[in-house]
């Protein structure tokens, strides 16, 4: 099997639960993706052999860059084809960034059996572009509106330590969570929230690229600092509420562990599609959706839902109603059904 993901964590740790799973079922597994980059790491710190592939995104990017994009890309794809010559796998699962385009574009050419994780609710491009020849599309979420092709809604796949949930939170602690790069203004906007509520324990996931700024804050006693986290499962199992980013990867681990959460979509997300993931958890009971221009109202937000415990139990719950922690097992045997049939 070979697995091509890329980019940011959401697409990225996905396929790292999916890879895990599929080799604990035998499988022989190989991650293609980008060079020096977060797959590379990732797939490098868990023993998956890894192939490098030239790759480059399109959009929001200046000009010089998208000058450089068709000579990237031709070479992607290139060395895709040669690796997929090569490696001769039984079949190709993109999990989503720029870097599955070239595996996809030459999978489809040869004719080689292909899946898709989509993680949002509004598809990304790739999935788009690719979706109508895939066995089979495994969404997060349903759709905001149907595509054609052949999909399937089982939740985003997650590490063992992740699936098991489980919280034993303390009443008190208010997590908050900017995705994998983090996110500034969530960042001071907990710590102005930490000092107006000195009676509530913050942690905030800062990410590395702002770490050493918000550090040099005047932050709170009440105010705990994380810069980066490979286990977060363990800060997810201290929270009695989240504040949050809406990226499909951190929505489906909220929801196995049954925690309420107040969504902040990033507003320049790619086809608003953070907004339609948190609109969704928000129809269904289990978060509230703030809007980032209605920022300064996060802090009196936090207290009612802190104050509110029968609140929170009933957002918990709805929570748990659609969380998915069987989704890689459940991935890897509709794969494995497909391939057979």
């Amino acid at each position: 099997m070979l697995i091509a993901a890329g980019g940011t964590g959401g697409h990225v740790f996905p396929a790292l639960a999916l890879a895990d799973e599929l080799m604990r079922r035998g499988h022989s597994v190989a991650w293609l993706g980008r060079p020096d980059s977060l797959e590379s790491r990732v797939a490098a710190g868990h023993g998956h052999e890894f192939e490098p592939v030239p790759a480059a995104g399109l959009f929001g990017k200046r000009m010089s860059y998208k000058l450089r994009w068709p000579w990237i890309t031709l070479r992607g794809a290139a060395r895709a084809c040669r690796v997929l010559r090569r490696r001769r796998p039984d079949a190709l699962v993109a999990a989503g960034g720029f870097v599955s385009a070239p595996a996809l574009f030459c999978a489809r050419a040869a004719g080689l059996p292909y899946f898709l994780l989509e993680q949002n609710r509004v598809p990304g491009r790739v999935t788009r572009l690719f979706a109508g020849s895939a066995k089979v599309c495994f969404l997060t979420f349903p759709l905001v509106e149907p595509i054609r092709a052949a999909c399937s809604v089982t939740g985003s796949p997650l590490r063992p330590a992740l699936a098991a949930g489980g919280r034993s939170d303390d009443g008190r602690t208010v997590l908050v969570l900017g995705g994998s790069g983090g996110a500034r203004v969530l960042n001071f906007a907990a710590i102005e929230s930490a000092r107006a509520l000195p009676e509530y324990h913050f942690v905030v996931l800062t990410g590395r690229r702002d770490h050493k700024l918000i550090r040099s804050q005047d932050v709170p006693a009440n105010c705990e600092l994380v810069e980066f986290t490979e286990a977060p499962e363990e800060l997810y199992r201290r929270a009695t509420l989240a504040v949050s980013r809406a990226g499909g990867m951190v929505l489906s681990e909220l929801v196995v562990f049954g925690i309420p959460a107040i969504l902040i979509p990033f507003p320049h997300a790619t086809d608003n599609h953070q907004d339609a993931n948190a609109r969704h958890l928000e129809s269904v009971g289990a978060a509230i959706v703030l809007d980032q221009d209605r920022l300064p109202g996060l802090t009196a937000m936090i207290d009612e839902l802190m104050s509110g415990a029968e609140r929170r139990r009933e957002m918990s719950d709805a929570a748990g109603a659609v969380g998915r922690p069987d989704a890689a097992a459940d991935i890897v045997e509709r794969i494995e059904r497909c391939l057979a049939a």
